[in-house]
């Protein structure tokens, strides 16, 4: 099986022109969060990256993310985080998957990397992002554009 896990992968798979592709294996290996591969599947989507850009602009739930419930769930959350930040200087990482709808920034995919990244005060990361729209396709293309 291929490692689709990395931004390298992600540039690959850009410089084709094939970054929706990239998505889909990804999430589907490596990301082993099929649920949210089928769900960009169901309508027409546009993406774009991945683009170095401020992270800290999409926001952080302090603690778990909410959508952590039970102690032990919290905890294996954060023993994920820690391993990351202990491997963090060798790896390369692949981008977070960031929805831009209406003037909102959500992570998709990439909570764990996050908060590792958050903790370890580091603003600048790799994402890719994808949109519903081209109203905001536009507006994620000139924010990219003024980013680089």
């Amino acid at each position: 099986m291929m490692n689709y896990g990395s931004t390298a992968c992600a540039l690959e798979y850009a410089g084709r022109g094939a970054i929706s592709e990239w998505v889909q294996l990804f999430l589907r290996n490596d990301g082993k969060n099929v649920v949210f591969a089928d769900g960009l599947l169901l309508e027409p989507r546009y993406y774009a990256g991945p683009v170095q850009t401020d992270i800290s602009l999409f926001g952080i739930e302090e603690g778990a993310p909410s959508y952590v419930k039970g102690a032990d769930e919290i905890e294996y959350f954060f023993q994920v985080v820690e391993g990351m930040k202990r491997i963090w200087a060798d790896w390369d990482f692949p981008p977070l998957i960031v929805n831009y709808c209406g003037g909102r920034f959500e992570i998709n995919d990439g909570r764990h990397r996050n908060v590792a990244l958050h903790q370890m005060g580091i603003k600048l990361a790799p994402d890719i992002f994808w949109t519903s729209s081209e109203e905001d396709r536009d507006y994620i293309l000139e924010y990219i554009r003024r980013c680089s």
